[in-house]
């Protein structure tokens, strides 16, 4: 009995906060989510305030986010509205985070989550339609990079799976690398080759890979540095807002 309660508590004194009393610990990853919505993120915030090792990283991302806003300047918003077909159109965000509508003008985004809007969107068009049925999802920007035949910026749902990211990017190539493929961000590596494949196999979507604005997806090319290493950062270089493709099937 006292070999039983030993281990017992042996376990529970190296348990993380994820497993102890149905407290999951927040960092940086989690306060990325893109669907995630505004109660759901003051949610965080006040637990993390409360926290005795608070993650700083994500303690930034969710004021950042409370704050300020999901939408960043070129990323995009697909809005489909039942019966006025002039609103129904991708629009990309501006560089004061606004969005140009048909019969309204400027939209101002900011402070506006990713999840809010639909709901936002209804609330603005109704200055100038009766009723209207507003289907609208926000679309992050996600660089994909490498062994595609079209290496560029391209606008995609949040709920998107990652193989997504290459059939927008027009596939990839016959000598693509794709067991070595990794997701960065500001140049970091955030998920390597191993968590790529797994992500790849089990149909993950960006939002699940806390993947966002600004993120990379590189895909290396067999037998090393090659043409599309070059056409990588001419690309990236090149690549501006009006001229990126985007998934804009709304469900």
């Amino acid at each position: 009995m006292l070999l039983r309660l030993g281990i017992l508590f042996s376990v529970l004194a190296v348990a993380t906060p994820r497993t102890l009393l149905g407290q999951a610990a927040i960092d940086d990853r989690d306060a990325r989510r893109t669907s995630a919505t505004r109660a759901e993120l003051v949610a965080m915030q006040e637990r993390l305030a409360t926290a005795s090792t608070p993650d700083t990283g994500a303690t930034a991302v969710l004021y950042r986010r409370l704050s300020i806003g999901d939408f960043q300047p070129g990323d995009g918003v697909a809005i489909s509205v039942e019966g006025e077909q002039v609103f129904s159109d991708t629009f990309v965000v501006s560089s004061t985070r606004d969005i140009e509508l048909p019969m309204v003008g400027p939209v101002s985004l900011r402070g506006v989550l990713y999840s809010e809007i639909e709901s936002y969107l209804t609330q603005q068009l109704s200055r100038v339609l009766r009723n209207p049925v507003v289907h609208a999802r926000g679309l992050v920007r996600i660089a994909v990079t490498g062994a595609v035949p079209r290496p560029g910026y391209y606008l995609v749902p949040g709920d998107a799976p990652l193989s997504a990211t290459f059939q927008v990017a027009g596939g990839l190539v016959a000598n693509a690398k794709l067991k070595d493929a990794r997701a960065l961000r500001g140049g970091s590596t955030i998920l390597d080759e191993s968590a790529m494949r797994s992500a790849l196999a089990s149909g993950r979507t960006l939002d699940q890979l806390r993947l966002g604005s600004g993120d990379e997806i590189s895909v290396p090319v067999k037998g090393g540095p090659s043409v599309y290493e070059v056409i990588r950062g001419v690309s990236l270089l090149l690549t501006i807002p009006l001229t990126i493709y985007a998934i804009t099937q709304i469900h």
